[in-house]
């Protein structure tokens, strides 16, 4: 009951992954930030606990060493690199 989503970015996915959010009814559960200028990425990234890297391509990225250097725990996908 206590697990939230927060999706930062405008990527090609983010209308699926609404879509989805709705047809699922996790409205409560989701939160899409859209674009996140950088300055405000530390605030963000503080606010969780747990960074997923959902990418299938990308094997290591920049984003996943700033939510660890703010203490989150890392996942990703199994691409290599990481």
């Amino acid at each position: 009951d206590e697990i939230e989503f927060v999706i930062g970015g405008d990527g090609n996915k983010r209308l699926e992954l609404e879509e989805m959010v709705e047809r699922e009814r996790l409205q409560d559960k989701v939160q899409f930030l859209g674009s996140v200028p950088h300055k405000d990425v530390p605030s963000v990234l503080n606010r969780g606990h747990i960074f997923l890297n959902c990418s299938l391509t990308e094997s290591f990225c920049i984003a996943l060493i700033e939510a660890a250097c703010c203490g989150l725990l890392p996942v990703s996908t199994n691409v290599g690199g990481i």
